[in-house]
């Protein structure tokens, strides 16, 4: 048996946690020496409880490490233990790092790149989706990963983002690779790994989901990272969870400011305070790093604006500078009649210069 499969069969056997493990390499040496152990060696073994000895002997019997690993090979899922070559080396050497991880996709991108975390709130004003998209797809732009918790609200606009670029994108899981959790997400991780993104999770086929794996969950989208982005989270937000666990794994850690009347914002605002460096573009971004192949890389956007007329013009330069405009709004500041500023909206749209977030509120595409 070797390594990764001595991790699988431990890790499928009831109450066995990545503690429990690490007191019985401390015994046995190497991990696969468990499955030579006979009952009264298992028994002897000084630091675990007697009901995971227990458990042990029983399933060195009944449990089918062969069948665990068809289940996997069926789900077209793969999975590789902390002591292998492959494993992430950034997630290596964070606190509690997980012993099993299972994917899938291309575990190639998170060695290769420079991989930033997006994180946010599930719940996101229209400024927050379009910082979203717009950051993590001017980094993908770049070359730049990007890494989020696949959940609804900014995490899906950070992923969508980034694959409107070249860089690929991550997600990271709280449930098993083979049960995307919240199950609307389904598509997009599909999506993320046509991409030629990553799906990855600590958690077996099976495994049980309960509340405290998120925040688990959260330790290893900062621990593969070189660098955590809030992009927008209330006063008790998960993404803040994220946040200062970057920081214990020394990482960096920004924030987008907000409107100081949201909710939304107050999280940001709290951990600028506390030291999170404030971005207004990527280049706040791209300055902690020391990397001349993204960093002499210049954005190219060219928009179609032939045959637009002067007034279709003056929206653009609005929402430019405003970054979101609802309707009325666009007529306040134009001056244009509402009838024409819905057919100039319509026309953009179309065109793919605009798109239309939430609450009827338009940003450029």
């Amino acid at each position: 048996m070797d390594k990764k499969d001595a991790y699988l069969w431990l890790k499928s056997i009831n109450g066995i946690t990545t503690k429990t493990i690490g007191k019985i390499i401390e015994e046995v040496g190497n991990i696969e020496n468990i499955i030579d152990l006979n009952e009264k060696d298992i028994y002897n073994l000084k630091s675990i409880n007697l009901n995971i000895k227990e458990n042990i002997v029983k399933y060195r019997s009944c449990l089918n490490l062969d069948k665990i690993k068809e289940k996997l090979y069926e789900n077209a899922i793969e999975y590789i233990c902390i002591e292998d070559n492959e494993y992430p080396d950034k997630l290596r050497h964070i606190y509690n790092p997980p012993l099993l991880l299972f994917f899938k996709g291309d575990l190639s991108i998170i060695n290769n790149n420079l991989n930033i975390a997006m994180v946010g709130s599930r719940k996101p004003t229209s400024y927050g989706i379009n910082c979203a998209k717009n950051i993590s797809c001017q980094l993908s732009q770049r070359g730049i990963n990007i890494i989020s918790g696949l959940a609804i609200g900014i995490d899906s606009y950070c992923h969508s983002g980034c694959m409107l670029g070249v860089g690929k994108t991550i997600g990271v899981l709280g449930s098993s690779v083979d049960n995307i959790l919240p199950k609307c997400n389904a598509p997009l991780a599909q999506e993320i790994l046509s991409n030629g993104g990553l799906i990855i999770s600590e958690y077996n086929i099976d495994s049980i989901v309960t509340r405290g794996n998120f925040p688990s969950r959260n330790r290893i989208i900062s621990g593969l990272s070189d660098g955590v982005i809030v992009v927008e989270a209330g006063e008790k937000s998960g993404a803040l969870i994220t946040a200062d666990l970057a920081l214990d794994q020394g990482r960096n850690v920004f924030a987008v400011p907000g409107n100081i009347n949201s909710s939304m914002s107050k999280g940001c605002h709290k951990i600028i305070k506390d030291g999170a460096k404030l971005i207004e573009d990527i280049d706040d971004i791209l300055d902690e790093y020391n990397n001349s192949s993204f960093n002499n890389k210049k954005i190219s956007i060219e928009y179609d604006i032939k045959g637009l007329s002067n007034e279709a013009l003056k929206i653009i330069e609005l929402i430019k500078r405003q970054g979101v405009l609802q309707i009325d709004e666009i007529c306040d500041n134009t001056g244009i009649e509402i009838k024409n500023v819905n057919l100039i909206i319509n026309e953009l749209l179309l065109r793919d210069l605009l798109i239309e977030m939430n609450n009827k509120t338009f940003s450029i595409n």
